[in-house]
């Protein structure tokens, strides 16, 4: 299952957040950088690795809040499985 699950992200996926989501996402990172550069000492380096992790802990939480309860197909999911547990 990982090796279909890592060609699907590879194959699908990918291709389809660079499409859609790309640009945006580049926004909202260099805004962030931006963020954390005027709190920084002048001429010290970004952490990349830091900025990359607020990002990922804010898509997460992104996900959880505004994607997910909105799917309709796993809304019909759901409702399938409560049927079969009748």
């Amino acid at each position: 299952m990982d090796n279909l699950a890592f060609k699907i992200q590879l194959g699908v996926i990918l291709p389809k957040l660079d499409e859609k989501i790309s640009k945006s996402t580049l926004e909202i990172f260099d805004e962030l950088v931006g963020f954390v550069q005027s709190g920084e000492v002048e001429g010290q380096d970004i952490n990349v690795e830091e900025i990359k992790e607020i990002l990922v802990k804010d898509f997460e939480i992104f996900l959880d809040k505004k994607i997910i309860p909105k799917s309709q197909k796993l809304k019909k999911e759901e409702a399938s499985e409560e049927i079969e547990e009748a």
